[in-house]
């Protein structure tokens, strides 16, 4: 509620009369404080929002402090801080929860218990499942001033609304309720035909209940189509139950049919008959306690709701929870942001905005998102269950190579890419990308979709980072990963730890990348130490890998690619920079040179002295011996020795002073695991521990060989 400039005025005037003890200003927010109060501890602030407002009128030279009392604040649009809302370098404006509370920003509207009503249609009943008709409910989201956007033909992430119990996600329905159905064969794939794309779903499967939603309603698909990281949703045009045969009305990129398997003439019969799809938001596939389905016609929600008593939340609040557009020097403390259609916190350009000990979870786009500006830090947060990224930043100057000087340090993110499989935290996305400079450390990164940590751009530093099962929702894929460019140089990946994802290759420098040095780093169980598809100039020493496929793979990949001058994606990306003049030629002078040769033939790449213990393979090559002669294997150490290692059963593998690599490689450095993975301070005095029984007894089977695609490229 905007509360009138002038009534505000006049209550902070008193209030800043009767603070004499101390220098900066301290403000009171309640979720149960009455309209009008003047931000005093007796007459607090009602919302966020109205704390912000009151500050702008502040001198705020001698700083703000904004305090949120426990409680949820519900927020019916997002918050934007801007340039009349900063603070000072020396006195930041603080906006933080009071010690020890749980202050909840969440995004939506609170469902009334009178507006679940019983489903009377009889229409409806007859579709909804037996079992449940007596116990779905009815929401009409008109009455909530709610508008369920209907789908697009064709899309990847979902983003309808968002429904949550007690601040838990609930899940939209789906067939089947876990995992995903197998095509039985592709009868067309949608490229050279009139249709969109067409096949046959195997017998006894619920495709035949959906006819009149497809009819009637829309009926969407979502399918891992042609290549095993990218999902995408089509809408649904006919489904013949007799033939067991479905045709598409939402055109798929590139068609269905894996890309390993396509006919010859890319026409009728491609695919291998094996391709993961499902059914979603569906109404007849509505049958655990929590499910929901959006009836686009009658602008309703359908949910069997969870047992017991709890809160019920719609979001469709699609701008960021709390948006900080050229705003600085602000700090946010120990708040919880929950739940938005949009991106949980994005800051875009300003200076020194500072997030400790935040939990941001529940989103449908990204937890954190920094586009731009100088010196902003990510602290000791927690991000969980974003649909894309968990944290995805940029920040930097490509064209003078300063730095953005972001830091990302001390974080727990986990679960990323629940709707889309996108990377855990993302600093940069392939070439172009406007991230220098910039510092990841510290931080823990499980149990998500696709790569653990993806970088671009020049001279970020990432360190001492712990990475597992990661790669469980797609494939081909890194627990670091990089992409595409001669000019992604400088960037240093050091003394990192991953783990227990055998679907990840541990390094993955992908599609002609270059200029990066892989250093000191722990790899176990997984299914490649480092991949290097082509590139240049790219080091990798002192490394430990242990217990995977294979230990390195290198690869010719720009011969057969062309990854000449001529190449669009290549030479736009070196003619983006001023390579041949400073500082670009006198910090990467090999890069002045790149064309004096032949690009396509990767060189400069050295590894050596690194440790591999027990992997199947040491060294793969891939492509003509004398396509790789730029690719320098010296003083590697292959072992099957795992007792020079302090405990591997409890994963250090800290180097014991006896150990075999020493006298092998007397320089080889030794790594103090207690410096890897998260760390205590002052808002993460506890550290979590791992879940070690599930590390042992998870899913850690072998996944997706990237060679594999890049066979299939060169067929």
């Amino acid at each position: 509620m905007d509360i009138p400039t002038r009534t505000l005025k006049t209550a902070l005037s008193l209030l800043l009369a009767a603070v004499t003890c101390c220098h900066a200003l301290e403000l009171h927010v309640s979720a149960d404080a009455a309209p009008g109060g003047d931000g005093s501890s007796r007459k607090p602030f009602a919302s966020l929002d109205d704390a912000r407002q009151a500050v702008r009128l502040l001198n705020r030279a001698e700083g703000v402090v904004v305090v949120l009392a426990p409680g949820e604040y519900i927020m019916r649009e997002g918050t934007v801080f801007s340039l009349e809302d900063s603070g000072t370098p020396g006195n930041p404006i603080i906006y933080r929860a009071e010690p020890g509370a749980v202050a909840r920003l969440s995004a939506g509207v609170k469902v009334p218990a009178a507006a679940l009503l019983p489903v009377t249609d009889v229409a409806m009943l007859e579709r909804l499942r037996p079992e449940v008709r007596d116990r779905v409910r009815r929401i009409d989201l008109d009455s909530m001033g709610i508008k369920a956007p209907r789908f697009k033909d064709n899309f990847r992430g979902i983003e309808l609304i968002e429904v949550f119990w007690n601040n838990e996600r609930l899940p939209i329905s789906r067939w089947p309720n876990t995992g995903y159905a197998k095509i039985e064969k592709v009868t067309d794939n949608g490229i050279v035909s009139p249709f969109e794309g067409s096949f046959i779903f195997r017998e006894d499967e619920a495709p035949s209940r959906w006819t009149q939603a497809a009819r009637e309603d829309g009926l969407w698909l979502r399918g891992f189509w042609r290549v095993p990281w990218v999902i995408e949703a089509a809408r649904v045009g006919n489904i013949d139950a007799a033939s067991r045969t479905i045709t598409l009305a939402g055109k798929v990129q590139n068609g269905i049919g894996s890309k390993y398997h396509r006919a010859k003439d890319n026409g009728p019969g491609a695919g291998s008959g094996d391709e993961p799809w499902m059914a979603f938001n569906l109404v007849e596939e509505i049958d655990l306690p929590g499910e929901w389905a959006v009836h686009f016609p009658s602008n309703s929600l359908y949910l069997l709701p969870p047992e017991g008593e709890g809160t019920l939340i719609i979001s469709d609040v699609s701008e960021p929870a709390l948006a900080f557009r050229e705003a600085s020097h602000i700090k946010l403390e120990n708040l919880t942001i929950d739940g938005s259609l949009g991106d949980g916190i994005r800051i875009e350009g300003g200076e020194g905005i500072f997030l400790g000990g935040c939990k941001v979870r529940n989103l449908a786009r990204a937890g954190i998102v920094i586009r731009g500006g100088n010196n902003h830090t990510i602290r000791s947060c927690d991000v969980t269950l974003s649909g894309l990224e968990g944290i995805d930043i940029t920040g930097g100057n490509r064209q003078t190579l300063e730095p953005g000087g972001h830091q990302v340090i001390n974080n727990i993110v986990s679960q990323a890419g629940v709707y889309f499989p996108a990377s855990a935290l993302q600093a940069g996305n392939g070439p172009r990308s406007e991230t220098v400079g910039n510092i990841i450390a510290n931080n823990r990164i499980h149990d998500s979709a696709n790569t653990g940590i993806q970088f671009a751009g020049n001279d970020n530093i990432l360190e001492f980072n712990e990475i597992y099962r990661i790669g469980l929702g797609s494939s081909d894929l890194g627990c670091f990963y990089t992409t595409g460019g001669w000019t992604s140089r400088g960037n240093i990946v050091r003394n990192n730890f991953v783990h227990h994802s055998m679907n990840a290759n541990s390094f993955y420098v992908d599609d002609g990348d270059s200029g990066d040095t892989f250093l000191s780093n722990v790899a176990y169980k997984t299914e490649s130490g480092g991949f290097v598809g082509g590139g240049h100039d790219q080091t990798f020493r002192y490394n430990i890998i242990i217990e995977s496929t294979r230990a390195m793979h290198v690869d010719s990949r720009g011969v057969s690619r062309k990854y000449t001058a001529q190449d669009r994606r290549l030479r736009g990306d070196l003619d983006s920079v001023p390579y041949q003049s400073p500082p670009w030629s006198d910090k990467y002078q090999e890069l002045v040179h790149i064309l004096e040769g032949d690009p396509s033939v990767p060189s400069g790449i050295l590894i050596e002295r690194n440790l591999f213990v027990n992997c199947e393979t040491g060294l793969r090559k891939s492509g003509k011996e004398g396509e790789l002669v730029g690719i320098r294997f010296e003083d590697n150490v292959e072992s099957d020795d795992m007792n020079q290692f302090v405990d591997p059963a409890n994963l250090n593998f800290g180097l014991k002073p006896d150990a075999g690599v020493f006298a092998a490689i007397p320089s080889f450095p030794n790594i103090d695991f207690s410096r890897i993975g998260v760390q205590p301070d002052e808002y993460r005095p506890v550290v979590p521990p791992r879940d070690m029984e599930l590390l042992r007894t998870g899913r850690t089977d072998r996944g997706f060989d990237s060679q594999t695609d890049l066979d299939a490229s060169n067929r």
